[in-house]
Order: C-alpha cells, then structure tokens, then sequence
C-alpha cells in the first residue's frame, strides 16, 4: 500500500493552483506509473483549498489490463466514485455530484484509490478534472 503525488504544481503540500478565490476553478492532473499499480495505492491527485465545493470530478485511466478504482479524498475514499472497474481504452468517467454538495472545511486533496488490480495490470497513467466553486 503506497500513497503517490501527482504533479507538483496539482497536490504538493502548501502548493495551491492559481486561481481567483471568488468563482469557478478548473484543475486538472495525471499521474504516470512507471511500474504496476498495486492494490491499496492512493494517489493523490488535486489539491482543494478549504471553501472549495466541487460541482464537477472526471477521471479515467490508460493502464493495461483492468483496476478498480473509488475517487474521494482523506475523510471519504469514495465521496465521488465507489468502486468501479476501468480498463485501458475506456475513457473518461463522469463522477456526478449529488446530494448536498460538500464544501472542504480544511484543504484536501482529491484522490483516486486502487482496490483491486487485474494481473496484467502495468504502467500508464490516472488522469482527473475537477471544477469547485469558491464562495470566499
């Protein structure tokens, strides 16, 4: 069980995307593997500041082979997406928003977590848009 970043400029620790603090703010990451993912392997791939409420989650992958992966963040790994299995070739995946939408009291990161992996499963890349709004 291993947790990554993605780009520095999308999840580092004390790096926030730039952006007006009023409004809408599109980010977007990808993370490449240069071996297998593993089960239990969190990437952490947006950033979110405390007051983001995000309207908007789209992720996907390029991997070989299938894996099943939740999107969420550090309170909850499966606030966007519960368990789904991808394989490579499939895309994108619309994650859609429901209910009350959740504002981030604290900043966070948005993750992608691996539940279960394929044998073939190898290298490629995780990708993830989100758009929040910030109200402060």
């Amino acid at each position: 069980m291993a947790t990554y970043t993605a780009s520095a400029a999308h999840a580092a620790s004390g790096v926030q995307p730039k952006s007006t603090r009023v409004g809408l703010v599109a980010v977007s990451a990808v993370y490449s593997f240069d071996r297998s993912i593993s089960i239990g392997s969190t990437i952490q791939m947006i950033k979110v500041p405390a007051g983001a409420c995000p309207i908007y989650v789209q992720f996907g992958n390029t991997n070989a082979g299938q894996a099943t992966l939740s999107v969420g963040d550090g309170l909850d790994n499966a606030r966007y997406k519960a368990d789904g299995t991808f394989s490579s070739g499939q895309g994108l995946a619309l994650s859609t928003v429901n209910g009350p939408a959740y504002t981030y009291s604290q900043d966070d990161t948005i993750d992608i977590f691996v539940s279960l992996v394929s044998i073939s499963t190898a290298g490629g890349a995780l990708y993830l848009r989100a758009i929040y709004t910030m109200d402060i």
